[in-house]
């Protein structure tokens, strides 16, 4: 019940976020509508407004459909399925709650088609011949790009890994998480913090976007755009470094107050991270508004180039990334090869790092688990060789009808699989442990070394008979 409980509370709000997001972006937005920029008369259009009204419907439907498709999810007994179903969900709900909105934008893209061929041949070609200003880059004047904030904000981050090391030094904890994965998950955080120096160097680059045929204007806004974006930057880097900071601190808090303490640092900072986001966006296009004033905007009618509305793709535009056509922020040029083989390797790592946890996970929990008690050896074996213990190692031997209470230091911790090694704070001691907690009794085992192993099988006959020879040759 506890796993349910978890997942729900991480994976449900994805259907809650894609769907704000979605019916925010089925709003006109810098004269476009679902990614289609307007045409003359179309707010007035009853096929228009018949489009808006499906897409509503629509979204609205398939939002039902996934919350009732994630109940069926929590289904299953087994965790591996479960958590194997809502991974897979998470995928289905990024593309289902997705096709309203390429639906209206291929509707849109059809309603303009008839609206053009309606119109005289004139009018069509000086449609199409838009000319643009060029006004580059070089033309703008460097903004400050707060550097020394953020590179604050990454020592800040990476912090946490040396503070780890110093307290497993100087204050050993046996409920604490192995040294390696409490060091690798800090440091990948630390890692993905350069994301944002990156991210404003990239910014720094951009070509100004052309809004107006006014090019101070233009210059105006992009330094605005980039100054507000960098203050994100700068707000993003520190909050992950608090993000790294409260990872560390749920590292060294015992039991189940560690998940609920890492799940609750991830919540929010998700939630500040989206907020400072749209934050941001409001406070640039405000001032983007303010400036543009009365000033004639330039239009690009580049439907085209854009696939249902969402992803960018021109091959002769030498931006790398532009403003979205729906929603807030920005979109990359899929045209540009750096970007194109970037994305294919992140969906393929995506797809690989679901596939390969999920498969590992169905292989522990499907396979069962052996006790075997052979010429003078008993080995725990799951699905390869888990412990072999000699007889004449054995010290003593206990036959336990009831599991004792043990915390998870390192390995497979499921409702039916429990092997690795745990710690149990009442006898303050390690155990080597392989069993299945639904399938007692259990042999709680010393041996002459000091070692001590909770071991069973699939069958809780054999596990008693195995008691009985080991019992006997050893006392």
């Amino acid at each position: 019940m506890g796993v349910k409980i978890v997942m729900t509370i991480c994976m449900l709000p994805l259907l809650l976020i894609m769907y704000a997001v979605l019916k925010f972006m089925g709003g006109e937005q810098r004269g476009t509508q679902y990614g289609v920029t307007m045409w003359t008369g179309a707010n007035d259009s009853s096929q228009v407004q018949e489009i808006k009204k499906n897409y509503k419907k629509e979204l609205n439907r398939i939002t039902l459909f996934c919350f009732l498709l994630f109940l069926a999810t929590l289904f299953p007994r087994y965790e591996s399925l479960m958590i194997t179903g809502q991974l897979l969900w998470v995928y289905l709900v990024i593309v289902l709650m997705s096709l309203p909105f390429a639906r209206a934008n291929g509707k849109m893209k059809a309603q303009k088609r008839e609206y053009w061929n309606t119109l005289p041949q004139e009018e069509r070609e000086a449609g199409k011949n838009v000319v643009l200003v060029d006004v580059t880059a070089a033309g703008t004047p460097k903004t400050k790009m707060f550097w020394k904030s953020v590179w604050g904000g990454i020592i800040f981050t990476a912090l946490p890994v040396l503070a780890e090391l110093y307290l497993n030094h100087v204050r050993p904890n046996p409920h604490d998480l192995n040294l390696w994965f409490c060091e690798a998950v800090l440091g990948s955080i630390a890692a993905a913090a350069l994301l944002f120096p990156w991210y404003l160097h990239i910014l720094a680059k951009q070509k100004t976007e052309v809004l107006t045929y006014n090019s101070q204007i233009n210059i105006q806004i992009a330094r605005v755009r980039r100054y507000h974006w960098g203050k994100f930057c700068v707000a993003m880097t520190w909050l992950t470094g608090a993000l790294n900071w409260g990872i560390l601190v749920s590292f060294r808090i015992r039991g189940q107050g560690f998940f609920w303490m890492l799940m609750a640092v991830s919540m929010i900072y998700a939630a500040a991270g989206v907020i400072l986001c749209f934050y941001c966006w409001r406070q640039s296009e405000k001032a983007a508004r303010k400036y543009l004033g009365k000033e004639p905007v330039v239009c690009e009618d580049k439907d085209e180039c854009w696939l249902w509305g969402i992803f960018y793709y021109n091959k002769a535009d030498s931006r790398s990334r532009v403003d979205s056509r729906a929603g807030i922020g920005y979109t990359y040029n899929m045209a540009k090869p750096g970007i194109k083989y970037g994305m294919t390797v992140l969906i393929a790592l995506c797809i690989l790092g679901t596939i390969v946890p999920c498969g590992w996970m169905i292989l522990e929990e499907f396979t069962p688990i052996s006790l075997v008690y052979e010429d003078d050896v008993l080995i725990a074996d799951h699905w390869k060789e888990a412990y072999r213990i000699k007889e004449e190692e054995i010290e003593r031997v206990v036959l336990l009808e009831e599991m004792p209470e043990i915390t998870r230091r390192r390995g497979t911790g499921m409702e039916r699989v429990m092997k690795g090694t745990f710690y149990s704070d009442r006898e303050r001691r390690d155990y080597r442990v392989c069993l299945n907690p639904k399938e007692p009794p259990f042999l709680m085992i010393e041996t002459k070394d000091g070692s001590w192993y909770l071991l069973g099988g699939n069958d809780g006959k054999e596990t008693e008979e195995i008691y009985r020879d080991l019992h006997e040759r050893t006392t």
